[in-house]
């Protein structure tokens, strides 16, 4: 009997619609804040662009940004997002499992990594810490393992030692929630890595690596 992928069943439209106006996530300020003055040209990757709100911010901050989903909607969502600013918008629809992710100072995954299949997000995973710039951030939300959703098949989880080892060789600022929540689904307890890490400007392997945590648990 072949699985069905469950992802072929999310009500993504229902999802992006429900979200309509949301502000941008506290992640990507983050990413944006420890990035600090961009530099001249400076690109950014959305990966897992959905609505298309965080496309829309990077924009609106002075990137060229290449944002890609496999949702058609979601990618026309985030040309419409993008408004004037779409001349300097390049939107694909693609798995992130083929996708080359170009050279970047940002690279921004906000709940969309962990829908990646576990034997491709290795190496998903490498790809996007190879297209770091030196000095470029990476922010991704992960799902942690005793997040509800961790039986399904089709999507990876992580330990806390599994995300140091993700980051070994980045700087990395990582925060862990753990919580009783609502889902767009319904009830469910999240556990998520919320990380942002840079690549140092000196050769990785000659920089000592620094890892600052944090955790919030409820529920």
């Amino acid at each position: 009997m072949t699985k069905r992928d469950p992802a072929e069943d999310a009500d993504w439209a229902g999802y992006y619609e429900s979200h309509t106006g949301r502000p941008v996530r506290d992640l990507l300020l983050r990413a944006l804040s420890r990035l600090g003055r961009q530099p001249r040209d400076a690109v950014a990757v959305d990966l897992g662009c959905g609505d298309g709100t965080e496309s829309a911010a990077l924009l609106r901050a002075g990137f060229r940004v290449f944002a890609v989903d496999s949702s058609v909607d979601a990618v026309r969502r985030t040309i419409l997002a993008a408004g004037p600013e779409a001349v300097r918008l390049t939107a694909t629809v693609e798995g992130f499992a083929t996708y080359a992710v170009p050279p970047a100072d940002l690279v921004y995954a906000g709940f969309s990594l962990p829908f990646c299949r576990p034997a491709d997000f290795p190496d998903v995973w490498s790809r996007v810490r190879a297209a770091l710039r030196p000095g470029g951030v990476v922010a991704v939300t992960l799902f942690g393992e005793r997040d509800s959703w961790a039986s399904e098949w089709d999507r990876t989880f992580v330990s806390a030692q599994r995300v140091d080892e993700l980051t070994a060789g980045l700087d990395a600022d990582i925060i862990e929630e753990e919580r009783d929540g609502e889902a767009f689904s319904g009830p469910k307890h999240c556990h998520v890595f919320n990380v942002v890490a840079w690549r140092p400007l000196v050769d990785e392997s000659a920089s000592a690596h620094a890892c600052a945590r944090s955790t919030a648990f409820a529920g």
